[in-house]
């Protein structure tokens, strides 16, 4: 098994722990919400890519944006698309690998949020090719949030 097959099959069976996961960090999940704020308004159109179960995109569909959670594990996707719908909040969802986004429309997004996809990305030339498919969703002067693990990580841990 390859190891976006490891990736997909350990998000599709932790989908309630990742969740919960921003409810036991609240100081990441809120200093996020404070940079999303500063330059995500209502009305922007968001693409959450490795957005997982949906943190995010129901935040930004409660703040007015329109959203669009694209993710590699379609369990996680399901989960983001029922919770919104529990919520009655607008979402739409995608499983797609972050290396080929070919079935979004390019330059529709005014944000795109990858924090998830490059903490699994381990080759510099898969982190490069999924940092250009996001460029392409963008919107001329559109803005794009990324979020990795320094390999230097495990000093603080």
């Amino acid at each position: 098994m390859d190891s976006l097959e490891n990736v997909r099959k350990f998000y599709d069976e932790t989908v309630n722990y990742e969740w919960r996961r921003l409810d036991r960090h609240k100081v990441e999940f809120e200093l996020t919400k404070r940079y999303i704020n500063r330059y995500i308004k209502p009305n922007d159109r968001v693409l959450d890519l490795g957005g997982g179960p949906g943190k995010y995109s129901l935040y930004l569909s409660q703040c007015g944006c329109h959203v669009t959670l694209a993710d590699l594990s379609q369990n996680n996707v399901d989960f983001a698309l029922n919770k919104a719908n529990e919520l009655n909040l607008p979402l739409n969802g995608v499983r797609v690998d972050c290396r080929d986004l070919s079935e979004i429309q390019d330059g529709q997004f005014d944000h795109v949020l990858c924090m998830g996809p490059m903490y699994h990305l381990q080759e510099e030339q898969d982190r490069g090719i999924t940092i250009n498919e996001c460029f392409k969703k963008l919107k001329p002067n559109g803005m794009i949030f990324v979020a990795f693990v320094s390999s230097y990580s495990f000093v603080w841990d």
